[in-house]
């Protein structure tokens, strides 16, 4: 049996816990209550966690900074996202790092002139992942400005965080780079794609809070 203070296991009729001290005289826990519990457990310390933020930004004006961060992610799709270089052959020198901006790579701007491009196996195409990042930033600042859905933006925004992050891990393969070349080509993250991503998820934080804020008020009402 399990000791229902502690959650250690026991031998079954015993009077006291070894583990922790506890008194056995009632019945002991199963391990499915015991696991219920824990999930209890879990449960409510998240959701202290979230009262203790919500009452600490009580006084913040969280739909402004929402509103503030939504319209400043959008506009980091115009700052450079990724850039690819060449490193440690004899193209180094001739290659120059290319930077693209998120507005690029999402709907596909080629550039004639560019290396890079010429490098790829297939034709360059969207990136659907970009596409559904800035898809849901515009879906947040209407849930934001709009109808003040803020636990809905909440949610958008962040899948729009993780949208980001899948696209910086799936650059080498989504864009078919050949790969006896990957070794030789350098793709490193730029600051509009960071800070984008540092935008969606305080769009998120911001929303959540004043979402919460906002149905502890009007419970005490």
């Amino acid at each position: 049996m399990f000791c229902k203070h502690c959650g250690s296991q026991i031998p079954d009729g015993s009077e006291k816990c070894p583990s922790c001290g506890g008194s056995l005289t009632g019945s002991a826990a199963s391990p499915a209550s015991f696991n219920s519990a824990n999930s209890t457990s879990v449960k409510e310390l998240a959701d202290n966690f979230t009262n203790i933020a919500a009452e600490r930004t009580a006084g913040l004006p969280l739909g402004l900074i929402a509103k503030v961060c939504i319209l400043i992610a959008l506009v980091t799709f115009f700052l450079p996202f990724v850039s690819v270089s060449c490193k440690d052959n004899e193209y180094a020198s001739k290659m120059e790092e290319k930077s693209y901006s998120g507005f690029t790579l999402m709907l596909d701007l080629e550039d004639d002139d560019d290396e890079s491009l010429d490098s790829l196996e297939s034709d360059p195409k969207p990136n659907i992942f970009l596409i559904l990042a800035f898809a849901g930033g515009v879906a947040t600042a209407v849930f934001i400005f709009y109808k003040k859905k803020y636990k809905l933006a909440a949610m958008i925004s962040g899948a729009s965080a993780i949208a980001l992050i899948l696209f910086r891990m799936t650059f080498f393969s989504y864009y078919d780079l050949p790969s006896e070349s990957k070794k030789y080509i350098d793709i490193d993250t730029k600051f509009g794609l960071l800070l984008c991503i540092l935008m969606m998820l305080t769009t998120a934080a911001a929303c959540f809070l004043e979402d919460k804020n906002s149905q502890s008020g009007s419970s005490t009402l």
